[in-house]
Formats: structure tokens, C-alpha cells, sequence
């Protein structure tokens, strides 16, 4: 067997520079909440493969679905015949999702959930206005890159992308341009005064096809827009004709404490956005709609040849299964909490600019960039995997699985505390 130097030699030579890299591990296995990595070290998983692994690495419920699929059936087009997996997956998100939204389209991943539903908005609306919000990641395909301003990096190179796509405000205290001392609720109501302006100078309302947010900043930062907000924005969408789609890449299937944070916050999108933790480790991505709006979306104007595949939706399945069993949902909430209380010293430490969490997405930001870097290189050392999120990089996040043990995740808590105490910024950072 290669030793991790020889891996990471190979993987050079082979692999395309353009991915961006964590770290180089040599992972053999993952088994829970833990990664087994080449020469018998460990490393407790606190990132659950970006939001993607809910119930952990290899659960033997998702395991065993997956072995028996793929004997039975590894794939047929959605668009060429039947099969019980793609169906009752459908089935199954329409239980999840907020009531009304009862029509699945499934496709392969987050950014093809995001295309897809910026041409059903079009398609529907007849209109091509399409307005998003500072700091919000929406994948990095030609349209979604260009719907995507988390970090203008994915954007570099690459010319004109995607037309009639403006950008609002985000409702994030720290970042926002009225100043450090105010809440989120103001920052909401400033946003939308933003909006307004922007549709009396720059976009008529009639042109407005779609909003689309993250209810939660991902990538942009572990940042939970005010509910306040999201009701204005759903009352804003409807008085000019414009429909309102949440993407829930990542705050989707219970990692908010509830099923969808629309469902935490009481509002009902036109378009839900599923993706990441919907196929338990598997490609998998879905746009939920009223079968009215899915009714507008002419056939065979969209498609996918592996969307739905019959593996990915078993796997999906089996997950949804385990979460709704093992009672996760409500037990985000208590994670959460615990990586709070665990996190409080840091509250202390002059680096640290915020601690803040929504079900169980945590966020801890730091002065810059290589506060946070270094703070995750400690923890590393210590064999805990944590990244980071934010538009300069300076929010570590921790996106435990579901049902992580409660005892290494606060093991884990306090080997970050140690590490960010510890951490010691290099000059030249």
C-alpha cells in the first residue's frame, strides 16, 4: 500500500491544481464520525464532508441499502423508465418539505438544483431578473458561479457569465455597511431598503423572475438571515409577481433542528433547493415545487441522463430513514448547544470576533483569515478535521454528523479551544 507521501506524489502528478485542497489525508476509511487514515492514525470528522454525511461514514442502515440497489439496479435514466427508489424518495421530500410544495424534480448535485430552478423561475415568470445576496454560494457551473458571491475567487477569469443577475445585501452585522453597532433585525430592515433602491434604479419589478437566498450563509460565513427578514422577503416577492427560492444546499434535512430552516422560520418558498446531505454520501440533488409551478416548466426543456439515479436515491432514502428513527432533527438543536457551551472561552480571546450557531451550523469568526487557518492547522494536529467558511476565510465551522457522540464532539470542541489559544499567527500571514 502507498504510504500518504506516495498518495499525495501520485495525486500531483494526475489531478487537476484547479481544486483547492484542505488538506492532503490519506483516508483509507470513515467509520462514524471518525476518518482512518493510512499508517493507523484518527481523525474525529467535524466537517461530515461539507454538510454531506448526516448519519456519519458508513452507516450500516445506508450501507446495506446501497449493497442491495446496487444489485438489483445501478442505474436507468429517470427519463426512460420507473423504478421504486426515484419515486418514493419524491414521496418522501414531499412529506419534508413545507406543505404545498409537492412536485420533485431530481438531479445530481446542489449546482444543478440551483440551474435548474433559475430556468423553472424564468420559464414560469416570463420574466429574467434574477436577485441574490452578498456572500451567498450557490455552486460554481456557469450560472451558478454567476449567482454566487461568497467569494469573487470563483468568479476570476472567467468573463461575462450569466445575464440579469443583481446582487442585494445579506442581513450579516459584522460585514454590513451601516456600521459594527446594530443588530441582525436591523440589518434587515437596511437590506431591505437596498432592495427597494435597487428596484427603483436598477431592475423594474416586473422584471424580477426570482429571489434566491440562503436562509443560513453557508460558504459565506455560518450567518442565519433574521426571520424577520424572510417573512418581508416573502412579502416583497409577492407583491411584485416574483417567486421566492430558498437554497438548502447545506441548512437542509435537519441540520438547522428542523427538516428545512423555511421550516424554522415559518416561511414557505416557492422553490426549495435540496442537495448535500440528501443522498447520504451520494450525488443527489432536488428542486421542490407546487406541481402548479412545476406544470409551467415545459417537458424536455430540462433533464438530467444520472439525476435521481437508482443507488443515489436508495442512499437518500436509507439516510432520511436513519435521521426521522434516531430522532437527529431534534437533536441538531442540542448539538449546537453543546459546541456553544464548549466554545465559551473563546468568547474571551481578543481574536475572536463571534460565536454564533443555528441548529447544529456553528460559526466561530476571527479577525482575519490567518487566525482561523491557524486555528484549524492546531486542531488538525490534534487529529480533529475542521475547514473554514467566510469571504476572507475567517470562519472556522463546525458541521458535526448528526449523531455524532456527544462525548468527541465536546473532546473535539476543546481540542479546537487549544488549538485557537495556541495557534500563534505567522508574521508574514
Amino acid at each position: 500500500m502507498a504510504d500518504s507521501t506516495e498518495l499525495e506524489t501520485r495525486a500531483r502528478a494526475v489531478l487537476s491544481p484547479v481544486l483547492g485542497h484542505y488538506t492532503w489525508l490519506p483516508i483509507e476509511r470513515g467509520e462514524g464520525s471518525w476518518l482512518h487514515i493510512q499508517g493507523g492514525r484518527r481523525v474525529l470528522d467535524l466537517t461530515c464532508g461539507i454538510a454531506v454525511t448526516p448519519v456519519g461514514h458508513a452507516h450500516p442502515r445506508v450501507v446495506a441499502a446501497v449493497r442491495d440497489q446496487v444489485a438489483k439496479l445501478s442505474h436507468i435514466c429517470a427519463g426512460v423508465a420507473l423504478y421504486e427508489p426515484n419515486i418514493a424518495l419524491a414521496e418522501r421530500l414531499v412529506e419534508i418539505a413545507p406543505s404545498g410544495l409537492d412536485t420533485v424534480f431530481l438531479g445530481n448535485s446542489g449546482a444543478e438544483a440551483v440551474e435548474g430552478a433559475v430556468k423553472l423561475a424564468r420559464q414560469a415568470t416570463g420574466r429574467a431578473g434574477i436577485i441574490v445576496f452578498r456572500g451567498g454560494f450557490h455552486g460554481r457551473t456557469t450560472g451558478a458561479a454567476t449567482l454566487t458571491t461568497s467569494k469573487s475567487a470563483y468568479r476570476r477569469g472567467y468573463g461575462a457569465l450569466l445575464p440579469e443577475v443583481h446582487t442585494a445585501p445579506f442581513p450579516y452585522p459584522l460585514a454590513c455597511r451601516i456600521g459594527p453597532e446594530h443588530d441582525a433585525e436591523v440589518c434587515g430592515e437596511h437590506t431591505l431598503a437596498e432592495i427597494d433602491a435597487m428596484l427603483d434604479h436598477e431592475i423594474p419589478p416586473e422584471h424580477v423572475a426570482a429571489f434566491l437566498i440562503e436562509p443560513v450563509l453557508g460558504e459565506g460565513g455560518y450567518v442565519a438571515a433574521p426571520a424577520s427578514f424572510l417573512r418581508e422577503l416573502r412579502a416583497l416577492a409577492d407583491r411584485i409577481g416574483a417567486l421566492l427560492i430558498f437554497d438548502e444546499v447545506q441548512t437542509g434535512l435537519g441540520r438547522t433542528g428542523t427538516w428545512t430552516a423555511a421550516e424554522k422560520v415559518g416561511v414557505r418558498p416557492d422553490i426549495l433547493l435540496l442537495a448535500k446531505a440528501l443522498g447520504g454520501g451520494l450525488p443527489l440533488g432536488a428542486i421542490v415545487a407546487p406541481r402548479e409551478l412545476h406544470a409551467k416548466w415545459q417537458t424536455s426543456t430540462h433533464g438530467s441522463t444520472f439525476g435521481g439515479n437508482p443507488v443515489s436515491c436508495a442512499s437518500g432514502l436509507a439516510t432520511l430513514d436513519v435521521i426521522r428513527d434516531e430522532g437527529l432533527v431534534d437533536r441538531a438543536n442540542h448539538l449546537g448547544r453543546v459546541i456553544v457551551e464548549e466554545l465559551a472561552p473563546l468568547r474571551r480571546e481578543s481574536r475572536v470576533r463571534e460565536v454564533r450557531a443555528y441548529g447544529a451550523m456553528v460559526g466561530v469568526e476571527f479577525d482575519e483569515a490567518a487566525s482561523a487557518k491557524a486555528a484549524i492547522a492546531g486542531a488538525l494536529a490534534a487529529d480533529v478535521l475542521l475547514i473554514t467558511c467566510g469571504a476572507h476565510d475567517q470562519v472556522v465551522r463546525f458541521i458535526p454528523a448528526l449523531n455524532v457522540p456527544e462525548d468527541d464532539l465536546r473532546a473535539g470542541a476543546r481540542t479546537f479551544i487549544r488549538a485557537a489559544q495556541g495557534a500563534v499567527v505567522p508574521a508574514s500571514a
